[in-house]
Formats: structure tokens, C-alpha cells, sequence
């Protein structure tokens, strides 16, 4: 039911459907918990570099409350500052399920007494405030897509992907893998705040929101064997629980009005999904290593950026 919900938000919802600058969302966000005070809870995850938080907003019938058996789930927006429309999307499913569970709809109140569910607009406020900054007088494409510091969140996290791949073939497990002793050091404020985030919930499901081709993209995405596909080198390198993983992201590409049909800006990616590593291998990227427990996809929602 989450999966699709991003696709079905009423018409009509009070949220506007616009760009969103940092103390707007933060307006936002806490609009929705003060008109859903009993099911929501805002908090922060961290600060970037430039000190401003990356807040979270949380559904639950105990908010703060992890309860026995009840699945945690989380989205990530805006990692990429340039990329909006996950920010905006997951702003508005925060209007929509406050305002469809205080009418009564049984879907939303039933999701949010058995789910607890953490939204995160923007895992990089620096980088969408220089590229909403810009407009659409905006020089290059890539105007905010990193944090402050110049570095690309997808591309900053430790590169677990190498020994689980390692272990495949050699022995050991491809699961719950020790962070390296100094990876503190290794990223920025943001990444580090996000790894601590996904360490202290038990998260079962995740969706991390981009902006550029449509297609629902799941792990590995770093390729064992690789093949030369343009100026990248590629190859389907499924995880184990690959199965599963196709099943969850044809959910939503079917749910979707057209991205199932799989051509999009001269790709094509059959029934709208796509192995990671067979679309390009990346060693650094996204969230899916840091609990195997928690399955989780990229979702393409669309091609527009700021600009």
C-alpha cells in the first residue's frame, strides 16, 4: 500500500504543489503534525553542513514509540538538491494521509495503526537552496545537486557492495556488515547522519525519491562482472533476495500511469524496473547496504530538476 501511495494522492490536496524553500518545508511539516498532533511526530535526523536540520516526520499510532512486530518504513527525498520532485511529493503524502486518516479513510487509518512510517523531504537542504536559488536562470544542470562541501551524497557512502560481493564468492555473510572502523571520517555531515539514522530503527522497507529517468532502480548496485554500456560498464548483479525485490518495484512501476511500459528519454527498462548495476555500476551509492533487513529501491519519478 505505501509503495503506491505517492501515485494516488487526492487532487485537490491542501499542499501546493511548488517549490518549497527550507523554512517552508519546515512550516510544512510541522502544520501537518500541530493538525495531526496524535498520529505524527517531527524530528531531525542530523544537520548539514551548513546547520540546517534534515527533519523527519513520523506517522504512527504512537508517535516516538517503536511497537513489537510493527514494520518501520522509510522515504528519502532531494538527496540530490536539484532533484525536487521527491521533496514535493513526500510533503504532499504528508497532507494526504493526516488529512484522509482525520476523515475516517479505513486504507490510511489501518496503514498508519500497523505501520510506522518516517518521512525525510530533503537529505540535502544546502544543495536545493543554491539550485532554488538559481531558478530557472540555473547555469548547469548540476548547480546544487551536491551539499555545501562539493561532494554528491549518492556517491559518499561506504562501499559495502565490495566485500558483500567478496563473501558471495568466498565465504562469509552478505549481511549485517561492520561499517569500517573510520567511516565517520570518510563522509559528510549528511551521509553520516542518515547511517545513524538507519542504525537506530528496525526499517523493513525503504524508497529513496530521485529525480531523472522514470524507472524503479534496485540493488546491487555495484556490478561483479562488467560490461562496457556507452562510457559505463554494467552488469545485472541481483542480491539475493532479488526475487523479492523485482516484485516490490513492479508494484510500483504498475501503479504508476505509464512507467511500466519502460521507455523513457531513449532508455528502456522492461516492465519500468532495473537492476542497479545493469543500468551503471556504483560503488558508493544510495542506501540499500546499511540494513539487509530493510529492502530498499530508488525510485525515478520523473525527469524535471530545478531549472
Amino acid at each position: 500500500v505505501l509503495l503506491r501511495l505517492l501515485l494516488v494522492l487526492a487532487p485537490g490536496a491542501p499542499v501546493t504543489f511548488r517549490h518549497h524553500r527550507y523554512d517552508d518545508l519546515v512550516r510544512t511539516l510541522y502544520k501537518v503534525h500541530n493538525e495531526c498532533p496524535h498520529i505524527t511526530r517531527v524530528y531531525s535526523a542530523g544537520r548539514s553542513v551548513q546547520g540546517r536540520h534534515l527533519y523527519v516526520l513520523e506517522f504512527s499510532d504512537y508517535p516516538g514509540t517503536h511497537e513489537l512486530l510493527e514494520p518501520e518504513v522509510k522515504y528519502v527525498g532531494n538527496m540530490h538538491g536539484d532533484e525536487v520532485l521527491g521533496r514535493e511529493l513526500l510533503l504532499q503524502l504528508s497532507e494526504f494521509l493526516c488529512e484522509e486518516f482525520r476523515s475516517g479513510n479505513q486504507r490510511i487509518v489501518q496503514l498508519v495503526q500497523d505501520t510506522r512510517i518516517h518521512l525525510m523531504p530533503s537529505m540535502n537542504p544546502d544543495g536545493y537552496e543554491v539550485a532554488a536559488g538559481q531558478g530557472p536562470n540555473v547555469s548547469s544542470y548540476l548547480v546544487g545537486r551536491s551539499n555545501a562541501n562539493g561532494v554528491d551524497l549518492n556517491r559518499n557512502f561506504p562501499d559495502l557492495n565490495t566485500y558483500a560481493h567478496y563473501n558471495e564468492r568466498h565465504g562469509g555473510p552478505n549481511h549485517h556488515l561492520p561499517l569500517p572502523d573510520n567511516w565517520k571520517s570518510q563522509v559528510e555531515p549528511e551521509t553520516r547522519a542518515v547511517i545513524q539514522w538507519i542504525r537506530s530503527f528496525n526499517f523493513v522497507l525503504s524508497a529513496n525519491l530521485h529525480g531523472g529517468a522514470v524507472v524503479a532502480n534496485y540493488p546491487y548496485d555495484k556490478s561483479l562482472e562488467h560490461r562496457v554500456r556507452g562510457f559505463r560498464r554494467t552488469a545485472n548483479t541481483p542480491t539475493p533476495d532479488d526475487k523479492l525485490f523485482q516484485k516490490l518495484a513492479k508494484v510500483y512501476s504498475y501503479a504508476h500511469g505509464w512507467m511500466y511500459q519502460g521507455w523513457h528519454c531513449g532508455d528502456y527498462f522492461p516492465d519500468g524496473i532495473t537492476n542497479g548495476a545493469s543500468w551503471y555500476s556504483l560503488s558508493k551509492g544510495k542506501l540499500f547496504p546499511f540494513k539487509t533487513f530493510s529492502f530498499g529501491k530508488t525510485k525515478k519519478v520523473a525527469q524535471d530538476e530545478i531549472g
